[in-house]
């Protein structure tokens, strides 16, 4: 599965191609997930109910849709699942990700993709990997906020020093030695082996790790925390190519911390990190405001993320609004409900703000700048 990339997410946001098909649910990490699969085939038929409502006559709606029916049957996929799962899927592409993120169930059918809920994983609750690292084992953890997940990279990244520099070496976790002074070689000592390696052995190691790490991270711009012993992470630093890299680790073994003990130590390091620029575009609303950079009302919104004029979207989570715009006379026609022809206007207008580098912000209502508005934004003019 693959990670969801600011690239992968213009990609999506950029398809106007009937039909398209977004679906979302909530998954377990562990387990089979068999109650989560049956919810996934149930909306499946959704999909397929409306495509035949739609006009697409059945043996299209079986071709069409035998990519989800694909993925439903895959057992070993719903074995690595996280907090939830998104799948994207029209004629010309078929994607899908696990999210540390927990949706609700919903699909939909449209000429685009809906995107919405995406937004977390790039701004407002923090989206961060965890780099659980020794000299026994690498592990890549993905989180937010609230949740955590685990990237399989046993095949991707190299897991032990031997790995890199040879089978003469296999010790288990290693710490460096303390009393080094001047120009003498670093040495690091093997608990429990009796073994020396050299510090030009480690960081030989530690650049293959780093150099298979960009593979799996390219295109990403997320904070990375390392969770290794100081000087380990003292000799990354010098040699990491991924320049989110966090300033700060989470010190001690690794190996020692399961995957929820790394993510309650991780979140307090980032949480002010990802919280400044939240709190400081909501400080600056109510200023902007009165000079004119402010706005609430849709139609002033949609044309300004149309222009690139967003700097920050405000949307109230889990809210949705249907119509179409009207972009000769940039006007926003607003309907009841969803039907064939609308979208969902929050949607369009996040995917506008976020493409043309705005951010965009979910909040719960008692956090909104704006309490009687779904949408609120500053603007760059």
């Amino acid at each position: 599965m693959a990670i969801m990339t600011r690239k992968i997410f213009q990609e999506l946001a950029e398809v106007q191609q009937y039909p398209c098909v977004s679906i979302y649910i909530p998954t377990e990490r562990a387990g089979d997930n068999k109650k989560t699969r049956i919810r996934f085939k149930n909306q499946i038929q959704n999909v397929r109910d409306e495509l035949h409502q739609r006009g697409m006559q059945g043996n299209h709606v079986l071709e069409m849709t035998h990519p989800l029916e694909m993925l439903y049957e895959d057992t070993e996929i719903w074995r690595h699942m996280s907090d939830g799962l998104a799948v994207f899927l029209n004629p010309g592409k078929f994607a899908y990700s696990t999210f540390p993120i927990r949706f609700k169930d919903y699909a939909e059918v449209n000429t685009r993709f809906y995107l919405l809920p995406l937004m977390p994983v790039f701004n407002g609750d923090g989206r961060f990997f965890i780099l659980p690292l020794s000299l026994n084992q690498v592990r890549l953890l993905e989180g937010t906020r609230d949740h955590v997940t685990e990237i399989p990279v046993d095949d991707l990244i190299p897991q032990t020093l031997e790995d890199t520099v040879g089978s003469d070496y296999e010790e288990r976790s290693l710490q460096f030695r303390s009393g080094q002074t001047g120009g003498a070689q670093g040495m690091y000592h093997g608990q429990g082996r009796g073994k020396d390696f050299k510090k030009d052995e480690i960081i030989k190691h530690l650049r293959e790790v780093d150099k298979s790490l960009m593979e799996v991270l390219q295109g990403h711009n997320a904070p990375l925390v390392l969770a290794c012993v100081d000087s380990i992470f003292s000799l990354y630093r010098k040699v990491s190519s991924y320049s989110p890299l966090f300033k700060k680790n989470i010190s001690g073994n690794p190996d020692e911390l399961s995957m929820q003990e790394l993510h309650k130590k991780a979140w307090p390091l980032l949480e002010k990190y990802f919280m400044k620029h939240r709190d400081e575009a909501l400080k600056l609303y109510d200023f902007l405001s009165s000079k004119g950079r402010a706005a609430t009302i849709i139609d002033d919104i949609y044309n300004a993320s149309e222009e690139g004029r967003v700097e920050t979207l405000f949307v109230e989570k889990g809210k949705q609004l249907f119509g179409v715009y009207d972009k000769e006379n940039g006007r926003v026609e607003i309907h009841k409900e969803k039907n064939a022809t609308n979208y969902c206007l929050l949607d369009m207008a996040a995917k506008n703000t976020f493409l043309q580098g705005g951010r965009v912000y979910l909040l719960d209502k008692e956090e909104f700048p704006e309490k009687e508005a779904l949408m609120a934004a500053t603007l760059r003019y």
